[in-house]
């Protein structure tokens, strides 16, 4: 509900992560660590949690008006207590509130004060270490579909594809016969090489045509 609610007003949040980024309730994929704004996303360059400084959070200090509070995902728990100590005294001195924790806690901090119309910013570092409960996973197992409901056989899925991902994806795509399809799939297979003797032949076609 509180997702729907946010996706209407076009509210940026966060609906899952990875060690690799962040997926948007709009259902985009950020890789890397990212600075949030209530309605606004950007990419955030912090190499490492040890790199979450001062420097780092200026943008949002700088930011008028300024931010109610800065939620700050530090990956994992570990890293809390020594990021704290390097930003909370420059963020108090820019008199901005701090909720500081680990990135998975973050994202639902931040999910609801966006939601409740706070003036909020988070700065999110994707986690080093990804732990799945027991729960978690039988949530996920509860998600999959039934063998009576897929509209495929999962066995076969895929045999009549080729090792080559391009053919297959322009094979799916095509609605010309089978000889404009071989035509096409030529085209797929090129090597750089062949396509560049390709075009050139055509420029010399149309030059000799000219001339004509």
């Amino acid at each position: 509900m509180l997702s729907t609610e946010m996706l209407e007003a076009k509210q940026i949040g966060v609906r899952g992560l990875s060690c690799y980024g962040f997926r948007l309730l709009d259902g985009s994929f950020l890789y890397g660590p990212i600075a949030l704004f209530p309605k606004t996303a950007l990419s955030w360059r912090v190499p490492t949690p040890e790199e979450i400084t001062p420097r780092s959070l200026s943008l949002f200090a700088a930011l008028e008006p300024k931010i109610d509070i800065l939620v700050l995902g530090v990956g994992d728990k570990k890293n809390i207590d020594s990021v704290r100590a390097k930003v909370a005294p420059f963020l108090r001195e820019h008199k901005i509130g701090l909720e500081i924790m680990d990135t998975e806690d973050a994202i639902a901090t931040f999910n609801f004060l966006n939601a409740e119309g706070r003036y909020v910013g988070a700065a999110l570092y994707p986690p080093d270490d990804m732990v799945v409960t027991d729960k978690e996973y039988g949530r996920a197992l509860a998600l999959l579909k039934g063998w009576d409901t897929v509209e495929e056989n999962p066995l076969l899925t895929g045999l009549s594809d080729t090792i080559n991902e391009a053919e297959d994806l322009v094979k799916r795509l095509w609605s010309g016969d089978e000889n404009s399809w071989q035509s096409a799939r030529q085209k797929v297979l090129e090597s750089p090489s062949q396509r560049e003797e390709r075009m050139q032949l055509k420029v010399e076609e149309k030059e000799s045509k000219k001339i004509e």
